[in-house]
């Protein structure tokens, strides 16, 4: 890594870097991972004085061919931000190249780098309450909408442009689909 970055001061648990602004996590794991919003602040703190950078929470490094770059949302899927998404999406990328790839070219680290984004529709529990039939059509749209690997909140412009994937995950698909494969050694 880059002596950039003050890499104890950056290491942390999975779980810790999916808590929302209220300390709630989205997961409960304890891999390690950076601190990607904290790596994010010192950057900008040395090239971005006046402008700050947006950040995924975290950064996974297996090794230089399988990166992952993942963002927590403990939020339903429909009050995702998807413009910070967007800006998140690019800085990130361009933080990862000056703090820990610089050897690499852009269209080299794209090749290496999935993108994930988790949300937690299944456990937020919304002020409003919906209608029977109206919960009956948004599951129908739901089903009908279901796709392997269907990227949401704008993000498929990134994909093969930044990134070798993108992933917009549902928090139980991340458990069930992503989290081993990630993580196993």
């Amino acid at each position: 890594m880059s002596r950039l970055i003050d890499e104890n001061k950056v290491k942390s648990t999975l779980s810790e870097t999916s808590k929302d602004n209220e300390g709630n996590a989205v997961v409960d794991y304890q891999n390690l991972v950076y601190n990607f919003d904290r790596i994010t602040n010192d950057i900008a703190h040395i090239y971005r004085v006046k402008k700050p950078c947006k950040s995924c929470d975290a950064l996974y490094i297996k090794d230089d061919a399988h990166i992952y770059l993942i963002e927590f949302k403990n939020v339903r899927k429909s009050r995702v931000p998807k413009k910070e998404l967007n800006q998140k999406a690019y800085d990130s990328i361009m933080t990862l190249q000056m703090a820990f790839f610089p050897e690499f070219s852009l269209e080299e680290l794209k090749m290496r780098v999935v993108l994930i984004v988790v949300y937690n529709d299944a456990e937020i529990v919304e002020k409003e309450q919906d209608s029977v039939s109206f919960d009956a059509f948004k599951k129908k749209l739901a089903d009908l909408s279901k796709s392997q690997n269907k990227i949401l909140f704008g993000l498929e412009i990134f994909q093969e442009v930044l990134y070798k994937a993108v992933f917009t995950l549902e928090k139980q698909e991340y458990v069930k689909t992503m989290h081993n494969v990630i993580f196993s050694s």
